[in-house]
């Protein structure tokens, strides 16, 4: 029985730990992204090929799944209002709610599974084969070379095709209008603009960048303190994609208790 609780015990006070290491990588990672060293040629090219990887190489495949999520939500949205008399309530549902919440997690879910889940791995393969030793070797900050532009590229890159997607959804849901009780392109986006305040926009572009620096953050650190075994990369994938989610999740929760305040 002692032992049971004993190994409770060891089990929160590992969480504590990694969440405390997690917290001070992160730390890190953000100041350096103001710091002038951190752009040398190298980090550019690193970035740039980042930015690459995750916004525009992807761009054919994303935009298809937009368009076709875009217009069976907002379709089912555009409807349900209709049918329930919530013609004058839809402005803000489009806002408040797709543009400023459902934007940015699903968002958040495409880009974990596309670069999250790749940055990690690459991380984490190269923790085992010792090349971050090969790096100190070379007096390469690590921090500056592989950790930092892929953050920076993510954040630009998340925020780039939220309001790519935006953009979609907002023409999806006028399409469905006009068809639906004839509206004009105007009206439909006078509407919409009559219910934006600053703090959705800010709200919206914060939550953006937070969720383009944890999506990298996160990986990242627990790709660089991997054991050296490629027997590991696989129960480090499932381990990071589960605490990337709950960051994702609680940051969504507390967005919309900010939104409802």
């Amino acid at each position: 029985m002692f032992r049971f609780f004993e190994n409770i015990g060891d089990v929160v006070v590992d969480n504590v730990k990694h969440f405390i290491d997690l917290y001070k990588f992160s730390i890190i990672c953000f100041f350096h992204i103001f710091n002038p060293k951190s752009y040398n040629p190298a980090s550019k090219k690193i970035l740039i090929e980042e930015i690459y990887y995750t916004s525009i190489q992807v761009l054919p495949v994303f935009l298809l799944s937009a368009i076709i999520f875009g217009a069976l939500f907002m379709g089912f949205i555009v409807d349900l209002s209709l049918r329930y008399g919530l013609q004058n309530s839809l402005s803000t549902i489009i806002v408040k709610f797709i543009i400023v919440e459902f934007v940015p997690f699903f968002m958040a879910l495409f880009i974990s599974l596309r670069t999250g889940l790749r940055v990690g791995i690459k991380i984490a393969r190269m923790r085992v084969n010792n090349e971050f030793n090969s790096l100190k070797r070379y007096k390469i900050h690590d921090m500056n070379y592989q950790f930092t532009p892929r953050a920076i590229a993510s954040m630009i890159s998340f925020l780039s095709l939220a309001i790519l997607f935006s953009v979609i959804m907002i023409l999806s849901g006028y399409v469905f209008m006009f068809f639906s009780i004839n509206m004009k392109f105007d009206t439909f986006i006078a509407m919409l603009v009559k219910v934006v305040s600053i703090k959705d926009i800010v709200l919206f572009t914060l939550k953006c960048l937070f969720f383009g620096f944890i999506i990298i953050v996160i990986p990242s650190f627990s790709g660089s303190i991997i054991k050296k075994r490629y027997i590991e990369i696989p129960l480090f994938i499932s381990k990071t994609m589960m605490v990337l989610f709950v960051f994702i999740v609680v940051t969504e929760v507390i967005s919309l208790t900010i939104q409802y305040l």
